[in-house]
Order: C-alpha cells, then structure tokens, then sequence
C-alpha cells in the first residue's frame, strides 16, 4: 500500500449506542490510518473503548444530534485531502480502502465516491469496464469525500437528524461542480439500518418513523419549494392519521408507527426542527 495514503487519508465513523458493531467494523482497518469516531452521546466508558488503541480518537457530542451534526463535528477537525466516511454496520478492508482512494485520486474535482452496497443475499460479479461513473447521488453508508471540495458547502445540513442528508449534500455539491460518482467495481458489505446496539431497537425505530416525514418534507421545499412539499405529502399526511386512529385497538405497533409519522410529518408543516429524540 502506498504510504502517501497514511497522510491524504483520515477515516470517520458516526456512532451511537453501536457497541455492538463498531469493533467488527474497524478491526480490519490498518492501525497506520487516523481514525475518528464521534459519538452521539456522553458516553466516557464507550469513548475509553475505542482509545484503547493509539490510532483512534473519540468525539463525544454530549447527546444525540443526528449523523450530519455529529459527521459536521468530526469533518472540521480533520486536515487530510480525504475523509473516508464508514457506516458501523458496513465492513471494510484495507483493499477497499486503497482501491476507493486510488479511484478518487483520478476523478478531478470529486465530490463523493461511493462502492456498491451488498448483503448477505446479494451476488454481484465484477463485469464493468469502468472504474467509476457519474450519478446524481449516492448512499451514504461508505463515502471517499474530496475534504477540501465538500467544506466549500460546510458538509451536512444540520437541520435534517436522519434521512436525505446525503442527497441534499450531493446536490449541493452539484451545484458548485463537483462530481458524485458510483465505483462499479468495488463491493461493500452493508448491513442496513443496524448501526445501533440491539436491545435500543425499539427506539430507534420510533425516531426513524418520525424523521422520516419529516425530513421529506423539509427536503423538498428545500430543492423544490413549498407548493411541491405540500402535494407530495398532504396524502401521506391524512394516511398517517388515518391508519393511526384505526390501529389503535387492534394493532398498537403499526398504531406507534403511523402516529409517529404523523407527528413528525405535522411538525414540519408547523415549521418545528427535527427535535424528537426517543
């Protein structure tokens, strides 16, 4: 591996309560990369964990303010031309690693470089010719961010908690220029919404379902006014309610799921932040 990447590389992962994942995913990391960890909470044994070794520091919000505060906190104090973004439910190795960084070292005036996503169920054969292409947006479970590009749109907007962040931030992106490109070739197993340790999966849950109409909302009357904001969501609005007084009775868990989809829809229309925490 080429040394010059120890210096234009730093890796950044957005944790909260993943115990459970966080070893497993950086364990096979070359203990020569910097790597930076924040932490959405106040947890000092957590940040005493990952400090057992020499290469890692921990960043500890205080409370939970959503991955693109707590990415926002991390990416300022990072110097390196790179940040490689990594998702605690995605596993990587050091040949991922180098193969993204030596294709974002070819891509000129790169936003983002993204691998493709697999699960356990997915089969996919290397049959591209091309070591990356153009695309509008990617996910944003493994990111290689062109450090110097992205803090020209000062990274994530902070009001979104969860959900469309990275599509917001690859628009923006976009706009100044910069390229959002998909890596054909190189694979990363991704376990998809298993960030977090199992016995809060409840929680989170409650937070996903309000947020999510949330951010939709707030998304597109960001990039497509508030006329746009309102016909796309006004069904989704009266069909959260709706399902939420029918269940009820009958079905408290699907009654949770639409109420707090309702709730977190009607407090973007009253223009409220993101403020649910569960």
């Amino acid at each position: 591996m080429n040394k010059k990447i120890f210096n234009e590389l730093e890796i950044l992962t957005i944790t909260y309560k993943s115990n459970d994942l966080i070893e497993k995913s950086l364990s096979k990391i070359n203990k020569k990369f910097k790597i930076t960890v924040v932490e959405n909470s106040a947890n000092k044994q957590f940040k005493k964990k990952i400090e057992n070794y020499k290469n890692r520091k921990c960043i500890l919000t205080g409370s939970n303010l959503g991955f693109g505060a707590a990415f926002n906190i991390g990416a300022r104090k990072i110097k390196s031309k790179y940040i490689l973004h990594i998702n605690p439910d995605a596993f990587i190795n050091n040949k991922i690693i180098y193969e993204l960084y030596k294709t974002a070292k070819k891509i000129k005036n790169l936003g983002i470089l993204s691998p493709i996503e697999t699960s356990k169920q997915t089969q996919i054969k290397q049959n591209s010719d091309k070591e990356y292409y153009e695309v509008e947006n990617v996910k944003g479970f493994v990111m290689m961010i062109n450090n110097f590009n992205c803090k020209k749109t000062k990274y994530f907007d902070e009001k979104f908690f969860l959900y469309l962040e990275e599509i917001d931030l690859c628009i923006r992106l976009r706009k100044i220029k910069k390229l959002i490109c998909l890596a054909p070739n190189i694979f990363v197993k991704h376990l998809g919404g298993k960030s977090h340790s199992k016995e809060f999966s409840k929680k989170i849950e409650m937070q996903r379902n309000w947020h999510y109409l949330w951010s939709l909302f707030y998304f597109t009357k960001k990039h497509q006014g508030l006329i746009q904001a309102y016909k796309l969501t006004l069904k989704k609005f009266l069909s959260a309610l709706v399902k939420s007084l029918f269940y009820f009775f009958i079905n408290q868990k699907k009654h949770i799921k639409y109420r707090y989809r309702f709730l977190g829809l009607l407090n973007s229309y009253l223009g409220n932040n993101s403020k649910f925490r569960a």
